[in-house]
């Protein structure tokens, strides 16, 4: 099932994104809601679709619980480690967390704040939490996950050029953080390691790779997370991104005001956004 939120005259909901592309409505006004429920699957299962009302939306949002915990991932393909040797020396994958007021949603505006800013692109795949997670172990982690959806890391290169360490305010710039366009529930994809990942950066690719190169996988990705954090219902978890990004180009490629952007996961779906100019 995929699964989308989106504003109207009426408020804020959360839709069911039919075959043809329409919307149908749900009970919940959020993915809260949803997530409130005792088992989320089974209670969208038992919608009756073709009784549901088709929406009409105003607005497209970022399928995500309001203040959801957003948890990237960095240094978890080879290729982005080899072309970053001489700025990424990890050991294996780096958590970070992203600011809420960098969320937005597909079709919203990139905003780049500065003139001087060298602002990038890093697709990635996400893992949204469908149940209150710690100690998971390999064998039992991807019984937590309820779906999937992508996330456009944006970057502000410039930073990290003036202080490598200084991730939070490279990567959490208010409307750096794109996610959408629907969460498509974990029974929809078999394997999540066989997806083709890319990005599109005015319609011609730049990234291109299969998630089956991430180093650690969605199993061991949740176990580490959870040994010492708590993972809630909606939470998003993201698994990291390939080579390609414009700073590791020859020569370097940055987004500009009036650019096209586009993240897009096989079978999960497409994020487009505008990029413009906030000066």
């Amino acid at each position: 099932m995929r699964l989308a939120r989106y504003e109207d005259k009426q408020g804020r909901h959360v839709g069911v994104v039919l075959e043809s592309g329409k919307i149908v409505s749900t009970p919940w006004s959020g993915f809260d809601g949803l997530f409130a429920e005792a088992d989320p699957y089974a209670a969208l299962l038992d919608i009756d679709l073709s009784a549901a009302e088709v929406a009409s939306p105003d607005r497209m949002l970022a399928p995500v619980v309001d203040r959801a915990q957003i948890i990237s991932t960095g240094g978890n393909y080879r290729d982005h480690l080899d072309e970053a040797k001489d700025e990424i020396q990890a050991r294996e994958p780096v958590f970070f967390p992203f600011l809420w007021g960098a969320i937005i949603g597909p079709d919203d505006a990139i905003v780049i704040p500065r003139p001087d800013a060298l602002t990038d692109y890093e697709v990635e795949l996400c893992v949204v939490i469908g149940k209150k997670a710690r100690h998971l172990t390999a064998e039992n982690a991807m019984d937590y996950v309820f779906g999937y959806t992508i996330l456009n890391d944006v970057s502000a290169r410039d930073v990290m050029e003036r202080e490598i360490h200084q991730v939070m305010l490279c990567k959490s710039v208010d409307t750096f953080v794109p996610v959408g366009p629907h969460v498509v529930t974990k029974d929809e994809i078999a394997d999540p390691h066989a997806l083709r990942i890319s990005t599109y950066l005015n319609g011609e690719i730049r990234q291109d790779a299969i998630t089956g190169k991430m180093l650690a996988r969605i199993p061991q990705l949740l176990t580490s997370l959870t040994r010492d954090i708590t993972l809630y219902p909606g939470d998003v978890v993201s698994t990291g991104t390939p080579g390609g990004i414009g700073y590791f180009r020859d020569p370097q490629e940055f987004m500009a005001p009036g650019d096209v952007i586009t993240a897009e996961v096989e079978r999960v779906g497409r994020l487009t956004n505008r990029v413009v100019a906030g000066w």
